[in-house]
């Protein structure tokens, strides 16, 4: 009995030492210079493998055995900081980090094992260093984030000036785009010649084109997601820029130091001298827009946050004397973050968007006004829970309240002849709770994975048509109708979205990784035109129109060498898409309000492989991404005026199958860069006439052939020469001067080919948006 009771002494003693000898290393990463938070920044500790990264608010904590530690901390576009430490109790460390510029840009950063691009369990995830946009030339010299994500692979547009973009083949709504968390329905400015985010007002974006967290879900190509700065804790900051067609401030500060901070960001265009130097239907049309930003963020204590964004937009474009295009986005979004211990954390979210688009006619005794629109309403909350360094899980829930305008036609003047008409809105709710986790298995293997439950409910009140069995939907299959009343459930939808990403490390250079994730959009943008156009509208699924469903496998191989100067990757996927929203030849989308007549549920298929070279180190930095992609889809109907090529698959208009992007920077002395893009993008698939025949005197055009036809190939050529003023990196007060020329060799690229009667035949022509070579100059001064 005393050998068992002094074996059991000896064993609780031995335990509590062993519980003694760890200890807890935590801390904050800021930026030395405006004091925001670093997300994402890594953290190495000497002797372990493995490391850990910052959270949203810059913080990291690691449990970690008695003993000397020497820290490594690095973040995308800083210098490294490293410091010792001797662990023999808790520790608390801040740490500023200062960010790398002009010649100092060459500096040779030791990197190891735990380079992001290998240790991140994700793939198919694109990262913007916002320090480098400004450095990409673009049109009219104004930095753009869809311009510099197109540089990347599987990621397109349909051509220059068209709103949006298109991820792996996706269509335009089938991306979900977050700023702050607030959903961005409309991602263009001038119709879509610039982005309609400021990018001085943003700390980071990325892009997920495979392996989407579970928390995020609605939309079946891709997220982006983009966080604006927190604001600079000690003392005002800002800058002011001055373009060709923009003028830009960002002001950050404390509003009470340390404890409440705040950042305004707005952007006002001026784009009508520029405008007037294309060809359009007149000299006399016009545009203009404006955007802003802002956010306070109030520190409650050292646990928890408050923080307030909004953004808002407007634009409006006038063709000729007799049509103007207008939209208006506004958002806001209230977040509290309660840290509760260092192991578990809480996140609650609220958010509002409103966007409005819309027409209005000029003509006189046509003058008329047309409203389209969505409200999005939504509630988030989530809990993470990191037991230990290995192991972090996340459980939440999203609701959402859609109310949309399909359309509200209105008389200007009492005089017009215009009638007014007005679609019914739509009514729906989403509810998708999540559960996901993150764990290293160990140094060479890490798992990511989650389960999406999505729900969705269409709302009335409504008036339902029902449609004769085993016949086409037209308004003559009418059979009956039925009225739902307000918040009546019409019809619901909901399924498992399963996501699961694996890392697998062949060596300390090399990783292999999976991803898998399904997909559901209920929400769809109703558009038959090849690009974004003001006419187009947001419409939910209902009892004819099925949720789209997407499931993507991906497959990749990551490679750095020479100590991660150089970084390698080969991606392929697969794309196979349920539901996919098409149209009758013919289609009449405007105002009809027995749409679903018009619908087609087809089968898509996308697939591809992308491969990408980036050199990161060095004087001369750069980038080479080309891709290799298909998209195709399929209407299989029994009834032929619902049938589009006769059944067979056909090239979807984002088919572009070879994209080519070379991206350089060569930082020269004394602050000066030179920077230059070339790309390459195979024509996009076009409809051209099959025949023509006469009926009743008249040339009647015959397309019956949808998409088998391509326009030329795209190829262009941009530089910029920039000079950064700074001395050092922590320079206050400087000035950056930005000089670009896009489509160096004047090459007329052509956006589409349209077909016109001219007598008794038919002639073709070849529109191009840009035409010749497009010089710009901005001032930045940053204090």
């Amino acid at each position: 009995m005393k050998t068992t009771l002094h074996g059991f002494l000896v064993f609780i003693i031995s335990f509590n030492i062993a519980a003694q000898s760890k200890f807890t290393l935590s801390g904050t990463v800021t930026d030395i210079v405006s004091g925001q938070a670093l997300q994402g920044a890594g953290i190495f500790f000497s002797g372990l493998s493995g490391g850990m990264q910052t959270d949203s608010a810059g913080k990291f904590s690691a449990r970690l055995p008695k003993g000397r530690y020497t820290v490594t901390i690095r973040s995308l576009g800083y210098k490294v900081e490293t410091f010792n430490v001797d662990l023999i109790q808790n520790v608390s460390k801040s740490v500023q980090l200062s960010t790398r510029v002009g010649e100092l840009a060459e500096v040779e950063i030791k990197t190891t094992k735990e380079d992001r691009n290998i240790k991140e369990t994700q793939m198919g995830v694109v990262k913007l260093e916002m320090k480098n946009l400004k450095k990409i030339p673009v049109v009219f010299g104004e930095s753009d984030i869809i311009k510099a994500l197109t540089l990347q692979p599987g990621i397109t547009t349909v051509g220059e000036g068209a709103g949006g973009f298109n991820v792996r083949g996706g269509r335009v709504d089938q991306n979900l785009v977050l700023l702050d968390g607030m959903p961005i329905y409309n991602t263009s400015h001038l119709l879509g010649f610039l982005s309609s985010i400021n990018s001085d007002a943003l700390a980071g974006v990325s892009l997920y084109k495979a392996g989407v967290p579970a928390q995020y879900g609605g939309r079946l190509s891709s997220l982006l997601e983009m966080n604006t700065k927190s604001g600079n804790a000690e003392k005002l900051t800002g800058s002011v820029g001055v373009g060709l067609i923009t003028s830009k401030v960002v002001l950050e500060g404390p509003i009470l130091k340390n404890k409440i901070t705040f950042m305004v960001a707005g952007r006002i265009a001026y784009p009508n001298f520029m405008i007037k130097q294309f060809p359009t239907p007149s000299d006399r049309s016009k545009a203009f827009f404006y955007d802003w930003n802002g956010k306070i963020q109030y520190r409650i204590n050292t646990k928890n946050i408050l923080t307030l964004n909004s953004y808002g937009s407007y634009d409006n474009f006038k063709f000729a004397d007799d049509t103007l295009y207008f939209s208006k986005t506004q958002t806001l979004s209230l977040q509290y973050s309660s840290n509760i211990s260092k192991k578990l954390s809480l996140n609650f979210q609220g958010v509002y968007c409103g966007y409005q688009f819309g027409t209005q006619g000029l003509k006189n005794e046509y003058e008329f006004t047309l409203n389209s629109g969505i409200k999005h309403a939504e509630l988030r909350a989530f809990a993470l829970f990191t037991p230990n360094e290995k192991l972090k899980t996340e459980i939440g829930i999203n609701a959402i309240n859609y109310n949309i305008n399909q359309g509200d036609l209105q008389p200007d003047k009492p005089t017009s002849n215009i009638i007014h008409l007005k679609l019914p809105n739509e009514f729906a709710r989403e509810v998708s709770p999540y559960l996901s986790f993150d764990y290293t298995i160990n140094s060479k293997i890490s798992l990511q994975a989650g389960i999406r439950y999505s729900t969705f409910q269409n709302l009335g009140p409504k008036l339902v048509y029902n449609y004769a069995e085993g016949q086409s939907r037209t308004t003559q299959t009418i059979q009956d109708s039925v009225s739902f009343t307000k918040n009546q459930t019409i019809q619901k939808y909901g399924g498992l979205e399963p996501r699961l990403s694996l890392r697998v490390a062949v060596t300390k250079t090399t990783a292999l990784k999976l991803s898998y994730h399904r997909m559901r959009q209920y929400v769809h943008l109703i558009s038959n035109t090849t690009a974004i156009s003001p006419i187009d509208f947001w419409k939910v699924s209902d009892t004819h129109i099925p949720p789209q469903i997407a499931d993507q496998i991906a497959l990749g191989v990551f490679k750095n060498f020479k100590e991660n100067m150089y970084e390698t990757s080969i991606e392929t996927y697969y794309k196979d898409i349920q539901n996919l929203v098409e149209y009758k030849n013919g289609a009449r989308l405007f105002f009809n309000p027995n749409l679903e007549t018009e619908l087609l549920a087809a089968k898509g298929i996308a697939y591809g492989i992308e491969t990408s070279i980036q050199k990161n180190k060095g004087r001369l930095k750069g980038s080479l991404a080309y891709t290799y992609s298909r998209t195709l889809a399929r209407v299989a109907s029994d009834f032929p005026t619902e049938q589009i090529n006769r059944g067979l698959w056909f090239p979807s208009t984002f088919d572009k199958p070879h994209n080519l992007a070379l991206s350089i920077q060569h930082f020269i002395n004394n602050g000066w860069t030179f920077s230059a893009n070339f790309v390459y993008a195979s024509g996009r698939p076009a409809t051209y006439p099959d025949r023509t025949y006469r009926l009743l005197g008249k040339t009647v055009i015959d397309y019956s052939s949808r998409n088998l036809d391509r326009i030329s190939d795209y190829h262009r050529l941009d530089m910029a020469l920039l000079k950064d003023t700074r001395k050092t990196t922590d320079q206050k007060r400087y000035k950056t001067f930005a000089f670009s020329l896009y489509n160096v060799y004047g090459r007329r690229n052509p956006y589409s080919i349209y077909f016109v009667r001219y007598n008794n035949s038919i002639r073709s022509y070849r529109l191009s948006v840009f035409g010749n070579i497009i010089p710009a100059i901005s001032v930045t001064y940053n204090f």
